[in-house]
C-alpha cells in the first residue's frame, strides 16, 4: 500500500503542468531516515516536493529500573511546498507526512525484577515487548537551503520540526503470568511509565542532508 501511495505522488508530480520550469531527484540522509526525493518547480520561488524514506537504528537503554532493547523505525511518504522568498538556495516549507515510524522495544530479564510496583521472576515475566506508535498523518515545518537551484548538481540542508502526536504505547509480557489479572495492572502501570517517557517526541525536530541533480 505504501509503495502504491509513493507510486502515485511521483506520477502526480511528473503530470504536472509546463508551467514547472525545473525538476530534480536527489537522495537525502538524516533524522527522517535515508530517503529519495523528486520536486517539481515552477518559476523562481516555488516548488512541489515529495519523498519516500525509510532506515532503522538499534540502541540499549533503562526505563524505569528495566533495560530494553529498542529499534527505531523511519517509515514515512512526504509531501511538501517549498516557497524560495528571495529566489536563491534559502526555502521554507510546509507539508505532511504519512507517517510509519514507530519504535520496539524488548526486555528480556534475567533475574528477578520489579513492573509496576511488584516483583517478579524471569520466568513469570519471560519477555516484556513494547510497540510505540505516532499519528499516521503528520505536518512539518522547516527550512533549508537547496544549493542545486542555479546548478545541474548541488547539495541540501534542511531543518524542521513533525508534529507527530503522542505516542501510543502497548506493552505485554509472555512468561507464566501472561493473563494474569495482578500482572496485567503492573504491566499497565509500566505502559504508562514508557509513555510518559518517550512524550516528548510529540514534537520531533529533524535535519537533512541531500545531493540534488536538476534536470
Amino acid at each position: 500500500m505504501k509503495f502504491k501511495f509513493g507510486l502515485l505522488i511521483t506520477l502526480m508530480l511528473l503530470q504536472l503542468p509546463a508551467l514547472a520550469q525545473d525538476r530534480a531527484i536527489g537522495a537525502k540522509a538524516g533524522l527522517l531516515g535515508i530517503g529519495i526525493e523528486y520536486s517539481h518547480g515552477f518559476g523562481e520561488r516555488l516548488a512541489v516536493r515529495g519523498g519516500v524514506y525509510g532506515s532503522s537504528y538499534s540502541f540499549d537503554a533503562t526505563e524505569s529500573g528495566i533495560a530494553y532493547d529498542f529499534e527505531l523505525s523511519w517509515d514515512s511518504l512526504a509531501v511538501a511546498l517549498d516557497l524560495h522568498p528571495f529566489t536563491g538556495p534559502f526555502r521554507l516549507s510546509v507539508g505532511l507526512l504519512k507517517n510509519d515510524n514507530g519504535l520496539s522495544a524488548v526486555s528480556t530479564p534475567t533475574q528477578d525484577i520489579v513492573v509496576g510496583d511488584t516483583t517478579y521472576t524471569p520466568a513469570e515475566v519471560g519477555s516484556l515487548i513494547a510497540g510505540v506508535g505516532f499519528d499516521g498523518t503528520a505536518p512539518f515545518l522547516g527550512l533549508g537551503w537547496d544549493w542545486s537551484k542555479s546548478k545541474r548538481f548541488g547539495v541540501s540542508l534542511d531543518l524542521g520540526i513533525v508534529k507527530q502526536g503522542s505516542p501510543v504505547v502497548t506493552m505485554i509480557g509472555t512468561g507464566t503470568l501472561f493473563g494474569d489479572p495482578n500482572f496485567a495492572d503492573d504491566i499497565a502501570a509500566e505502559t504508562i511509565e514508557l509513555r510518559n517517557a518517550l512524550d516528548d517526541l510529540d514534537i520531533l525536530p529533524f535535519a537533512s542532508l541531500g545531493l540534488s541533480f536538476r534536470f
